[in-house]
């Protein structure tokens, strides 16, 4: 029989096979974690000894802007710096500011020089701000001789988006370079009721005295600011500005949205990029908001005469007064009321300094009692909408300074301020949908504005 009976163990052989299992149970989980000691001291060990590289990870942060440094810059030695800012007074030069602030008169006219093709000095305006550069080489600690700084350069900015950098080189000689600024543009948002004028609503509500022209010529299409706006109206604006990377306002922006609740009736209008790149503002059915001709061609204005029969001032009889008076200060800017071409400019009379505009659909609009006229004018130029064409003054027969301004169609005079011309354009289908889809972002901003922070 070659079978074989199994062996039969006594209960103290088992009793130490056990005993043997657990023990080599015991040695190998004693291994497993003499192993992942050491891995976790090897791996603390390796962290301390060696940097912290932090993860990689998203900012919210704009990224850092190109380096603007010239290459021959890029050689100079390392250099100790001081800035000083300087600012241009009125009647200033940049080389008497230079003098001003101990400038050698050799060293601040090479650095001039280097201006030469890249900016024109005599540009700049008084309250220019100049920053100044002053320079020395490091010192070693046991070094005990005085430090020698040098006049380095300077910089300024003689537009939003443009930095000039005048800088000194390894021979002491200056170079120029023009540096493109990167601003991030802002939005802010302005809701308030009128209680003396639409003017000192906006102003009130934040926004800035050149946007306040800008929104009063975008309403002067529809409102007769001497007439129609009553307190209580409610205004609303959303426009942007736009800022360094210093967090500094570096210009004003442009109205995204205006609109202004005049006796009940909301009148709304949002800023739409056209098919050919220019930009429009239409209300809810796609009418443009500008119109052939302005009613207003001058701003802050107090209408001093009506259109029709009175008494003139001067003359003492009675008479057609075939346009209206807007009372100004001397030099306020008087603007072409649409677009057109110059039909008559000079002496007229008893109109004094006069322009006469021809437009579309046999209108004309004319100017009088000017002071001067803006540069470049004559007849036959052609003028845009909104275009300064002269300053009101009070040539001629006139007991003050003030704007006449007429409007005529096929050579009658008609009342400026019963004026209803067309919308200068209408959307299509297409327009429509676009003007919907900018509507839509346009609210969705305004609503987080509104609720959440007026600065996004």
């Amino acid at each position: 029989d070659d079978t074989q009976e199994p062996e039969v163990l006594s209960p103290r052989a088992m009793a130490v096979q056990r005993w043997a299992m657990r023990r080599r149970r015991a040695r190998r989980v004693f291994n497993i974690a003499v192993l992942v000691l050491l891995a976790f001291v090897v791996w603390q060990g390796t962290t301390i000894a060696t940097p912290h590289w932090s993860a990689p990870s998203l900012s919210a942060q704009r990224a850092p802007e190109p380096p603007y440094l010239a290459p021959a810059w890029r050689t100079l030695p390392p250099m100790q710096r001081r800035t000083k800012a300087a600012t241009l007074k009125p009647r200033d030069t940049l080389a008497a500011l230079l003098d001003r602030h101990g400038v050698n008169a050799r060293v601040a006219n090479a650095a001039l020089e280097a201006l030469h093709g890249i900016y024109d000095p005599r540009k700049l305006r008084a309250g220019a701000e100049v920053r100044l550069y002053y320079e020395w080489l490091p010192l070693a600690a046991e070094d005990k001789e005085e430090k020698q700084i040098e006049f380095a350069g300077f910089d300024f900015i003689p537009m939003a988006r443009q930095r000039v950098i005048v800088r000194r080189g390894a021979a002491g000689d200056f170079s120029a370079t023009r540096h493109e600024r990167t601003l991030s543009d802002r939005h802010f948002l302005v809701d308030t009721l009128v209680s003396s004028s639409v003017y000192e609503a906006a102003r009130s509500g934040g926004m800035a005295p050149g946007g306040v022209v800008d929104l009063i010529r975008l309403f002067s299409f529809t409102f007769d600011f001497q007439r129609d706006i009553r307190e209580g109206d409610h205004l609303e604006v959303l426009y942007t500005r736009r800022f360094d990377a210093d967090n500094r306002v570096a210009e004003e922006g442009d109205i995204i949205f205006a609109a202004l609740t005049n006796r009940g009736t909301r009148h709304a209008y949002w800023q739409m990029q056209n098919s050919d790149g220019t930009f429009g503002f239409y209300d809810d059915t796609g009418r443009s908001v500008r119109r052939l001709l302005m009613k207003t061609p001058v701003d802050g204005a107090r209408l001093s005469s009506h259109f029709g029969l009175r008494r003139h001032p001067v003359l003492g009889y009675t008479r057609l007064h075939k346009g209206l008076d807007f009372a100004a200060p001397t030099g306020t800017p008087i603007f072409a009321a649409g677009d057109g071409a110059i039909a008559r400019i000079g002496k007229n009379g008893n109109y004094g300094n006069y322009i006469r505009i021809t437009h579309r659909n046999h209108y004309e609009t004319a100017y009088a009692h000017l002071s001067r006229y803006a540069r470049g004018l004559k007849r036959g130029t052609r003028v845009k909408q909104g275009q300064v064409i002269g300053y009101v003054g009070r040539t001629g027969l006139s007991t003050g300074p003030h704007l006449h301004y007429e409007v005529l169609q096929r050579g009658k005079a008609i009342n400026p301020r019963t004026l209803d011309v067309p919308s200068s354009k209408l959307l299509n289908a297409v327009g429509r949908a676009r003007l919907a889809k900018v509507q839509a972002k346009i609210d969705a901003r305004i609503n987080r504005l509104a609720s959440g922070g007026n600065a996004q």
